[in-house]
């Protein structure tokens, strides 16, 4: 964990914030622990796990992501649900159902940074 003092916190709150993305971070007071910072989803698990209800300002929903204008899917995907589309494409992936595309794109691409083609 990092650890920055209270006046840290005043002069790089940017830097503290950023940092907290990653891991908690420890805030000091004349050298002694005072605070920690952790993301929202940090506490919000930390508040389930104790068995504490979470505030519901911090509760944010999951909106389906919509792309419009997207391309056709050489697979056949429907790319209209962003989600959607990612977890379908992870199981396609783990059972190895679109192993040869993959091994032709990867082709592809290793062709043209070899410099055969355009």
């Amino acid at each position: 964990m990092k650890v920055y003092s209270a006046l840290d916190l005043q002069q790089r709150t940017g830097d503290i914030q950023r940092a907290a993305v990653s891991e908690p971070v420890i805030v000091t007071n004349h050298g002694r622990p005072r605070l920690v910072i952790v993301t929202i989803e940090e506490y919000a698990r930390l508040k389930e796990a104790s068995g504490e209800p979470v505030p519901q300002e911090l509760r944010r929903e999951r909106k389906a992501v919509v792309r419009r204008g997207t391309p056709e899917d050489p697979l056949g995907y429907d790319t209209s649900d962003f989600y959607a589309c990612a977890k379908a494409m992870s199981e396609a992936a783990l059972s190895g159902k679109n192993r040869a595309f993959v091994q032709a794109e990867i082709a592809a691409v290793e062709k043209r940074l070899m410099g055969g083609g355009k």
